[in-house]
């Protein structure tokens, strides 16, 4: 024979179905939401976007989900922020580089010495002469 404090009542079955139902409508909107973010910043990619992750971001709240847990509203998204911030989208602005276009002068050896005449030597800054006499190369 069962205690008491073992049978659930209908009160507390209910209950318990209704926490689970919440708890599954939550999941469900989580799995649409990490779908739309996968499917929108793979779009945002494809169109060239610099930050799909932080475009993304901005329309979050827009984002709407169709009984499937799909978001149906990926294209019109992507359209609406292209013309928001069109800075956002097209090629990317090529990096700051202080030394491009810059020629190195190849660095001395004891080798590279062996092979130069006496005039040329002589040209050379003799703390670069000194410096490449010193390496163990």
């Amino acid at each position: 024979m069962k205690k008491n404090n073992e049978v659930k009542t209908d009160e507390q079955s209910a209950n318990e179905l209704q926490r689970l139902t919440d708890e599954n409508a939550e999941l469900r909107k989580t799995l649409g939401l990490e779908r739309a973010k996968w499917k929108i910043t793979t779009e945002l990619t494809a169109a060239g976007a610099r930050s799909p992750e932080l475009l993304f971001a901005s329309v979050s709240d827009e984002i709407e989900l169709d009984e499937q847990g799909e978001p149906p509203n990926t294209a019109g998204l992507v359209a609406s922020l292209r013309s928001k911030h069109p800075e956002q989208f097209g090629t990317q602005p090529s990096p700051i580089d202080a030394g491009a276009g810059a020629v190195t002068k190849p660095a001395l050896t004891r080798e590279s010495l062996r092979g130069m005449k006496p005039a040329e030597i002589a040209k050379l800054d003799w703390a670069a002469v000194r410096e490449a006499l010193s390496q163990n190369n």
